[in-house]
């Protein structure tokens, strides 16, 4: 057996294991951990509220909540993805915040609010110098506490692809460094920047669980030279 049947096996693999799911009535309800997630992308113009339950911490086995059990974006019931083995609802404009609300089957709710900070580009940067530092102050608030600005360039699953991430508290620009620059072919590359506010999770179980609020800005292209 080769090496690309035995990468092949590996992925089919974890793509099942990802999908695998039990149903929530079949565990202890205190063991239910949670994730939360209001996610913008600008180039679609579309926020999506997503929820991820697991059984007894992140890492475990994903769960399809039994009625009367659910899960609620802004009182709104989030439908059950199948493929994906989580909930998800998609909203059309930027809805920069709401309000998630998980009942267990024991008649337990737990209400958690997200917020997404948004982000941009500048309005021209670029061409950018592969033989030096380059530095871009994107648009938008600086950072607080519990917050990541993330930058790909050359995409994100793209070969040569770089990425970089700034994290400290007040900063209002992100550094491109050298070193990860020289990595990149000449010509026109795909930026993309993403802003992510991970609070610490306000109602859980036992187990716990996370918020996490996210805005994806418009992809834009820039010259590397």
């Amino acid at each position: 057996m080769n090496w690309k049947t035995l990468t092949l096996l590996a992925f089919l693999g974890m793509s099942l294991a990802s999908c695998m799911r039990e149903d929530s009535e079949n565990v202890n309800q205190d063991r239910i951990w949670a994730r939360y997630e209001l996610f913008y992308d600008a180039d679609e113009d579309i926020t999506y509220a997503r929820a991820t339950f697991r059984f007894g911490h992140s890492a475990g086995t994903k769960l399809e909540l039994t009625e009367p059990s659910e899960v609620r974006f802004n009182g709104d019931p989030i439908p059950f993805r199948e493929g994906l083995a989580y909930y998800e609802e998609d909203y059309a404009g930027f809805v920069s915040s709401g309000t998630f609300e998980f009942e267990d089957l024991n008649g337990n709710t737990y209400v958690n609010d997200a917020e997404i900070r948004s982000i941009e580009f500048p309005s021209t940067f670029g061409p950018i110098d592969q033989n030096a530092s380059f530095e871009i102050e994107w648009e938008g608030d600086a950072l607080g506490t519990d917050e990541i600005v993330s930058v790909w360039l050359n995409g994100i699953n793209e070969g040569n692809a770089q990425f970089f991430t700034e994290n400290s508290d007040g900063a209002t620009n992100i550094l491109l460094g050298m070193n990860q620059l020289q990595q990149l072919p000449a010509g026109t590359t795909t930026a993309i920047i993403e802003r992510s506010y991970t609070p610490d999770i306000q109602q859980g179980t036992d187990v716990g669980g996370v918020i996490h609020g996210r805005y994806r800005g418009s992809t834009r292209s820039v010259e590397v030279e």
